[in-house]
């Protein structure tokens, strides 16, 4: 049984973005906005902080950075206590955008391994343009392909994947480990 967290109706009116004539609803809007202050967040977070330069340190060399003194271990439970945090914010978030139904949660673990594999590993950049071209892909596929076919539109996303890591193994900004 599908379980509807819908977002109050005060948010279903429409916008015109004046571009091309495209409207949005302000529900659309305020999840983009979101979208895009949590990873300046993180970004800021990770690249700006003396937690973040630890986190990365810690990630490539764990036994340097414990020699200096530095509690890594503690270092990665924040780490993890942050991620856990946005997966649970993001899960209420997509919940209340769209349904919730037992088997969906395979379909947002599927597209967030492929986000990851066209990103590359560890790049938070990598992981805002794998996104962007996954919804891409998904999107035209499904708006260009016959109406009796649009569910072979996962063939493209897989597509997507195969010529990324064709033209680069690591993915879109990866780097060797």
């Amino acid at each position: 049984m599908a379980e509807d967290i819908a977002w109050p109706r005060d948010f279903d009116k429409v916008v015109n973005l004046r571009v091309q004539g495209i409207q949005y609803t302000e529900t659309r809007l305020i999840i983009l906005a979101i979208a895009v202050a949590i990873g300046g967040a993180l970004w800021l977070w990770l690249k700006r902080t003396r937690t973040g330069m630890v986190i990365r340190a810690g990630v490539d060399d764990r036994a340097m950075v414990s020699a200096l003194g530095i509690n890594i271990q503690l270092t990665f439970a924040i780490a993890f206590a942050v991620g856990s945090g946005l997966a649970g914010l993001g899960g209420v978030i997509g919940g209340s955008f769209a349904s919730l139904a037992p088997g969906v949660d395979a379909n947002w673990l599927l597209y967030s391994l492929v986000v990851v594999i066209i990103g590359g590993m560890g790049s938070l950049g990598g992981a805002a343009v794998g996104s962007l071209l996954l919804g891409l892909t998904n999107n035209f596929s499904a708006a260009y392909l016959p109406s009796s076919y649009t569910y072979y539109s996962i063939i493209f996303t897989f597509v997507l994947v195969a010529i990324v890591l064709a033209v680069r193994p690591l993915g879109l900004f990866g780097r060797p480990a």
